[in-house]
Parts: C-alpha cells; sequence; structure tokens
C-alpha cells in the first residue's frame, strides 16, 4: 500500500480550458445561491433598536443581508435610516455609503471592532 496522497481535483487544473472554468465558477456562484429567510417581526424590531442606538452613540454595526440570491455582509456606520423608503444607509471607508432595505436584512450586530 502506497502512501500517495490524492489531490483530488486539484490535479486536474492545469488541463482545463478557459470555458471550462468560466462555467465551473458559474455553476458554483449557482449552486451557492440562498433563498431569503422568514424573520419575525420581534426580531426585526430589536435589529431595529441596535441600528438606532448605533446612530446616537456612534458605534460600529454588522449588517448582514441577501441581495441577489447570495448573503452579504457590512461592517460600518450607520448613516441613517429612511423609513420612507424602508432602507437603513450604511457607511465605511472603504465602501462609502450603501443603501440596505429593512427587508434583506438578515442579522444585525453591534461590531467590536
Amino acid at each position: 500500500m502506497t502512501m500517495y496522497r490524492d489531490r483530488g481535483e486539484l490535479k486536474w487544473i492545469p488541463f482545463l480550458m478557459p470555458e471550462h472554468k468560466a462555467l465551473l465558477t458559474k455553476y458554483y456562484k449557482e449552486i451557492q445561491k440562498i433563498e431569503m429567510p422568514d424573520i419575525d417581526e420581534q426580531v426585526l424590531s430589536v435589529y431595529e433598536k441596535v441600528l438606532n442606538d448605533a446612530i446616537f452613540s456612534g458605534d460600529m454595526v454588522e449588517v448582514k443581508y441577501v441581495e441577489e440570491r447570495e448573503m452579504k455582509r457590512f461592517k460600518g456606520f450607520v448613516h441613517r435610516t429612511n423609513y420612507m423608503e424602508r432602507t437603513v444607509e450604511l457607511a465605511n471607508q472603504r465602501d462609502g455609503i450603501i443603501h440596505v432595505p429593512f427587508k434583506a436584512i438578515i442579522h444585525v450586530e453591534q461590531s467590536m471592532d
């Protein structure tokens, strides 16, 4: 018995054509897409409280949200909440200001960074 350790799919990567790589990348992105989970109204009110506290205290928050069936994470400051458009504006140095709809938010927590 040999002690050869098989590298699995990794050994075939040099033989892939660019078209194959593009198709595989597209396939892996497609299977990783998620559906928007149902979030309880009580949980949403807790998220709203955390966002409002962050506005007044100036603390950083980490918001997880769904955009185009992909989960995204944003760490920054709450710029403002727009109740007319039902969005929250988040800002940081790297990405600037982004608008996240309330219905897309999955999780909000105060960041310790």
